[in-house]
């Protein structure tokens, strides 16, 4: 058997250690709350993540009502002064 060979068995049984203890020490339970508390504030950040959303929604109505009034305002003004000037 060859060195490379040997490294690559070596590595293979660290890994399986190590992922047999990472799943022993996965199923108790202080792993469960925290798998538990993780969801939770995933969950609160989805809440949040809408409602800023929506209000970010609300505000562009409002800004994009403005400035259509802003703009109607000049739209008249520029009329207004064709007018005028066609008199």
């Amino acid at each position: 058997m060859g060195c490379g060979n040997a490294k690559f068995l070596v590595g293979l049984g660290i890994g399986s250690a190590i992922g047999a203890l990472a799943y022993h020490f996965s199923r108790t339970a202080r792993a469960k709350k925290l798998k538990c508390d993780v969801f939770n504030a995933l969950h609160e950040i989805e809440v949040d993540a809408e409602a800023a959303m929506e209000d970010a929604k609300t505000k562009a109505v409002k800004v994009g009502t403005k400035v259509a009034g802003k703009v109607a305002e000049k739209a008249n003004d520029v009329k207004e002064k064709l007018s005028e000037v066609g008199q």
